[in-house]
Formats: structure tokens, C-alpha cells, sequence
């Protein structure tokens, strides 16, 4: 007959390799990317236009490689990538997916004349580690009404995004953000904000799972609230960041968690014993 001490420690041998085969199948992944496009902006004159996009990778806290990276231009930033080879090229804002672990990148490319404007952000991770990217753009332009009216946006919009982790909790988060503002001059005081639904959506996940949301694509139309006489700034704002975060368990608590598992088989072995020595 096998002892009960025996069998105890088989269960620990158990629990022990059930939790290290979990990590070593871990892993994250996250992909958010946004375009707009034929962009028009109506119901007033307008001046020159000032424009910013900006790029960011990270990968950090045993992440493989580490590393930052990150640029600013006024248009077409270089893209931020820290990883593994081969590197993806720029402006492109369809998925890598998960593959060639450990990587993040993130990109944006705001075309001047408003014809299109693109933001993507993914990364992959196998643990432990963090990683972020971003790809984030404003757009700016003065504009003056001689009377008291509206002033009206239009555009296209197709987004996407898609989570995953594997094997241990953690966060794999994606986003796509759009804000349309009217200030007045230099943007001290904000009249009207916007910001739809269609173009302001996450996914975030905590524990092992999936959530991938079905590509959208539409069209947007957004007219201000009415304003007096004057002179304003218009601003459209967007971004796409994902962030993954996944640890490997301390040894310590390894075994902290396979001896919780232990005594809790150990429990259910006493209770049956016990139910057929009184029946």
C-alpha cells in the first residue's frame, strides 16, 4: 500500500511540474492600429496647419532584447522598434503577429493634407518581461467665423485590435484613441470636445485568454456645438498603444502555490476517507 507521505509528495511532483510546463508555455501578444481617412474639415476658413506624430517602443524587465526607442517628426516619424530581426518595415500597419519573440513597435504617419492618417502598436512576449508601444499624432489649424455658426469634421475610419495571453496572468492590453477639439486661440480654454465610440476602443486581459474584436470601418460625421464670432484652433488627436506584462513565478512561490495545491488534494483525500469509514 502507498504511504500517505508518498503519495503526498507525488502530488507535489505533480503540482510542482504543472506549474513550471504553465510557464514555459507562456507568452502575450497585443496589435492596435487605426486609419482615417478623407478627412474634411468645413464651416470656416482656415490658416496653416501644425502637425506632430510621434513613435515609442519599450521592452524592459527581462524582456529579449531590451531596449527604447522612439522618434518625433512632423509628419512621418521613423518607426520604433526594439526586438529581434528581421525588423518590419516602415508604415506598415498591417500585423507582424506573433512571432519572433521578444518585440514592440509602434508607428504613425499623418499625411498634411488630411487624406490619411495611420497608427499601429503591437508587440509579442515570451516571459518575463514588459513591453509598450504607441504611434500618437495631432493635428492642428486656426480657423475664423465671421458670425456665429458651426464648424463640421468628416472621415473614414477602419480599426482593429487583438489580445492574447498564454499560460500565466499578466496584462496584454491594446487601444485605439480619436479626440476632435475646438479651443480657443493657443488652446487655453476647450469649447467642444468629441470623442466617438467607433474610434475609442480596448481590449485588456489579466488572465490566460483571447479577445480579439472584429475589425470596424465607417463613417464619422461631427459638428461643433454653435460658436460666436472669432477666431479658434482645431485639433484631431489620435493614438494606438499596446502594453504586456507577464512574470515567471519565483521559485519560492512555486512552491508556496504547489504545497497550497498539495494540502488542498490532501484535504479531499481525508474527507473521502472519512465519508467511507462512517457509511
Amino acid at each position: 500500500m502507498i504511504s500517505r507521505r508518498t503519495m503526498f509528495l507525488s502530488l507535489a511532483a505533480l503540482a510542482l511540474v504543472a506549474i513550471q510546463a504553465s510557464a514555459t508555455r507562456a507568452d502575450s501578444y497585443a496589435y492596435a492600429t487605426q486609419s482615417l481617412t478623407s478627412i474634411v474639415f468645413s464651416g470656416a476658413p482656415v490658416g496653416t496647419a501644425t502637425t506632430q506624430a510621434s513613435t515609442s517602443a519599450l521592452n524592459t524587465q527581462g524582456a529579449t532584447p531590451s531596449g527604447i526607442a522612439g522618434d518625433t517628426a512632423a509628419t512621418d516619424p521613423a518607426l520604433a522598434y526594439v526586438g529581434n530581426l528581421p525588423i518590419p518595415g516602415q508604415n506598415v500597419f498591417t500585423p507582424v503577429g506573433a512571432v519572433n519573440p521578444d518585440y514592440s513597435r509602434g508607428d504613425a504617419l499623418l499625411n498634411p493634407a488630411l487624406t490619411n492618417i495611420s497608427t499601429v502598436a503591437e508587440g509579442f512576449l515570451t516571459p518575463p518581461g514588459r513591453e509598450t508601444g504607441a504611434g500618437s499624432y495631432s493635428y492642428s489649424v486656426p480657423f475664423t467665423l465671421s458670425a456665429a455658426g458651426t464648424v463640421t469634421l468628416t472621415f473614414n475610419y477602419t480599426n482593429d485590435l487583438n489580445a492574447f495571453l498564454t499560460g500565466l496572468p499578466g496584462l496584454a492590453s491594446a487601444s485605439n484613441a480619436f479626440n476632435f477639439t475646438v479651443t480657443t486661440v493657443g488652446g487655453t480654454t476647450i469649447l467642444f470636445s468629441s470623442a466617438p465610440t467607433a474610434v475609442n476602443n480596448s481590449v485588456s486581459l489579466t488572465t490566460p485568454g483571447t479577445s480579439d474584436i472584429t475589425p470596424g470601418a465607417g463613417s464619422i460625421v461631427i459638428t461643433s456645438s454653435t460658436l460666436p464670432a472669432g477666431t479658434y484652433t482645431a485639433t484631431i488627436a489620435g493614438s494606438s498603444k499596446i502594453e504586456l506584462n507577464q512574470a515567471i513565478p519565483e521559485p519560492s512561490s512555486v512552491v508556496l502555490l504547489g504545497s497550497g495545491l498539495v494540502l488542498g488534494l490532501g484535504s479531499a483525500v481525508r474527507r473521502i476517507r472519512k465519508a467511507r469509514s462512517t457509511s
